[in-house]
């Protein structure tokens, strides 16, 4: 049985582009991606979003992008990392993810080993970071900045997505199909991406993943978790990591409003203003929030200490007899209401209180 909001979907292609299209404009959410420029939320419905990525597509086509070529990206999450990571699987092409943080001999081997075409870097601070390791790589044939103004002046390989894209509606005049056809060419076989890991034991290995490793679990994770077309999310963790990129496409597929969180100290206003429902992270970031939930509640002091403490013991008490299936008793239910009340509803108004679940990967 497939999950509700993917009914229909098993007679697409089993591909990423296919999944994440369809369900774009299906919805065509006046939110679908969300991201924030200075103090403002931007948004865009579902229809922009196929339209920018399939322009961005067109764009790469014309510099000579082709099926089983490589494109890597090193950016922070905003909606940019989501179209050209689309643009280059509608192309048949590979993405080849880069952490922001990789160590720069990292990147060049990266880079290298790939056998990377293009790159796509997010501004001045990342190219500030990786100039050298990417000006020793002769094979890259353009470096794509979604900054415009970062685009270092006089380099002959350099050129920005608004280039990009300005070359998508040129070519739109000599091959306007190209897009689609190449659309219509994936297999669910095709390889979709090369993963490196971090290297902490020698060089970088890459894992090799197709579109069908991803539209598996997109189809089992749908199934398995209560995801509706009317959440919101907001995407903290970097998109390069595995976890959060199929996060992001099983939450596309199922119609979820996207939001991009480009730095882990904005989490905390961001959370305020999304007031997400869904929410991923890795373990380490859960226990950053617990800890200090706890240090903030055993330091107010007094009679506010003491009725913290006996919070958080009957919380415990109530999950562990939840989670291993036993009956809560009417007197431990009545406690957990009131602490409910009184303690862990200030602790969900802290994260947006609208919060139905967090997904812990790692």
């Amino acid at each position: 049985m497939i999950a509700e909001n993917l009914v229909g979907f098993e007679n697409l292609p089993q591909t990423i582009p296919h999944y994440c299209f369809e369900s774009f404009r299906r919805h065509n959410k006046r939110d679908a991606l969300a991201f924030k420029i200075d103090d403002v939320w931007n948004y865009l419905n579902g229809v922009e979003v196929v339209e920018r990525v399939k322009r961005i597509a067109m764009g790469l086509a014309a510099l000579g992008v082709k099926a089983g070529d490589r494109v890597a990206i090193i950016s922070e999450n905003r909606p940019e990392w989501s179209f050209v990571d689309l643009a280059i699987l509608s192309l048949r092409a590979v993405n080849v993810p880069i952490y922001t943080t990789q160590a720069v001999e990292q990147i060049r081997y990266i880079l290298e080993n790939s056998g990377a075409k293009m790159l796509f870097v997010s501004g001045s601070k990342l190219w500030k970071h990786a100039e050298n390791a990417i000006q020793s790589v002769e094979r890259l044939e353009k470096l794509i900045f979604f900054d415009a103004d970062s685009k270092p002046e006089g380099h002959n390989r350099a050129i920005s997505l608004a280039d990009v894209e300005a070359e998508g509606d040129s070519y739109r005049k000599i091959d306007a199909d190209i897009v689609e056809t190449s659309l219509a060419a994936i297999n669910s076989k095709d390889l979709a991406t090369i993963i490196y890991t971090s290297g902490t034991t020698g060089e970088p290995k890459g894992v090799m993943l197709t579109h069908e490793n991803f539209v598996s679990n997109i189809v089992a994770v749908s199934k398995g978790l209560p995801i509706r077309a009317t959440d919101r999310s907001l995407a903290v963790l970097p998109l390069s990591h595995i976890f959060e990129r199929t996060v992001f496409y099983v939450l596309c597929s199922n119609g979820v409003s996207i939001h991009y969180c480009s730095a882990f100290d904005q989490i905390a206003s961001h959370l305020q203003e999304v007031k997400p429902t869904i929410m991923t992270a890795v373990p380490r970031l859960f226990e950053q929030v617990y800890h200090k939930i706890v240090k903030k509640g055993k330091a107010a002091g007094g009679w506010k200490t003491s009725l913290f403490e006996w919070a958080l013991v009957v919380g415990q008490d109530y999950w562990a007899a939840k989670d291993n299936h036993r009956p809560v008793s009417p007197v431990l239910a009545a406690k957990h209401a009131l602490a409910n009340r009184l303690v862990f509803s200030k602790w969900r108004e802290g994260v947006g209180g609208h919060l139905r679940f967090f997904v812990s990967g790692g």
